[in-house]
């Protein structure tokens, strides 16, 4: 085989680790703040894709049914900083950045290297309450407008090389529902992301994709509350490669024939589509002095088979544990 060391795992270690409260309508109040430091680690050896090959690894088809196969093993170290600041009670200012150090098989084998680490793409966005009380249903409605920023790394050749991140900006709009129980409270995000063109050297774009996530939080005693969410995305269908990459992968193995659908569908992940599940434990503490967070959250994420329409497809199945300080000032 030539040299090639396909990104499918690194897209999904970018988007398995996020903050519960990423997801949530609620704004912050006018000069108050929600700070997470979080630390997590990621791990994938298998695959969900659409691509056989029979015995002696001819691809025979790249639309094929979905089926479970394994990957090189790739991991992902990460601390991230997720953040909430209250411009005024209905505006809130959103941040997240991620600092990852990654270890990849295909990068020791190809590349002689354990992979990249550093700040990746860095995620800056602003929520905007609409309605407070959506007909008279107690949901609270907001929506939210974020971008994407890669410009904290220097990125590497897709075909050649990992990156902290997937080089191209991005732009996302949700909606946001909430509501509160008598005991917890319930959220709905309905979201789409319109990826641009990746042009740092032969140009292609990423599919967009439509999301969804809805979750929740039910507090078990005073000291402990159980988290959790189902998020669902779908590639819409627009990744477009470039036929110069196409022309330059050809020198990693890759066939005239069907060069263009493999780079979509499996060495870039270009097209992909993913059902994740979040589980969290949040123990709350006394805040008596300011070094003390306010909680401590224990997470496990990972992807999974999904059903029907919903399946997960040309993506990784990885496996995130996560622990998390939240601070709320």
């Amino acid at each position: 085989m030539k040299k090639r060391i396909s990104v499918v795992f690194l897209l999904a270690a970018l988007c398995i680790f996020s903050s519960n409260n990423a997801f949530a309508a609620w704004t912050q109040a006018k000069g108050h703040s929600y700070n997470q430091l979080g630390f997590s680690y990621y791990k994938t050896t298998e695959k969900f894709t659409t691509l056989h090959r029979d015995a002696s690894g001819t691809l025979e088809t790249t639309s094929g049914s979905i089926i479970k196969e394994d990957q090189e093993k790739f991991t992902s170290k990460k601390i991230s900083y997720y953040g909430e600041y209250g411009i005024t009670d209905k505006v809130t200012l959103v941040l997240s950045v991620p600092y990852d150090w990654q270890r990849s098989n295909d990068t020791l084998r190809f590349a002689e290297e354990r992979g990249p680490s550093g700040v990746g793409d860095i995620n800056l966005g602003l929520r905007y309450q609409l309605v407070p009380n959506l007909f008279g249903s107690g949901v609270l409605m907001s929506a939210q407008g974020e971008v994407k920023i890669p410009e904290a790394y220097k990125f590497g050749h897709p075909l050649l090389n990992l990156s902290q991140g997937d080089g191209q900006y991005d732009t996302s709009f949700a909606l946001k529902f909430g509501r509160g129980l008598p005991k917890g409270y319930l959220w709905l995000d309905v979201g789409y992301k319109y990826r641009f063109e990746n042009d740092k050297f032969e140009e292609y774009k990423p599919s967009d994709q439509f999301k969804v996530a809805f979750g929740g939080g039910y507090p078990i005693v005073s000291w402990l509350s159980l988290t959790g969410y189902l998020e669902w995305s779908k590639a819409v269908g627009n990744a477009r490669v470039s036929d110069e990459l196409v022309v330059r992968s050809f020198s990693t193995g890759l066939s005239a024939a069907t060069a263009k659908d493999e780079l979509i569908k499996d060495t870039l992940s270009l097209e992909k589509d993913d059902m994740s599940v979040y589980v969290g434990l949040q123990f709350n503490l006394p805040a008596k002095h300011k070094a003390v967070p306010n909680s401590i959250v224990v997470s496990y994420a990972r992807d999974i088979e999904g059903f029907g329409e919903f399946k997960t497809k040309n993506n990784a199945l990885g496996k995130t544990i996560g622990l998390a300080l939240v601070y709320i000032r």
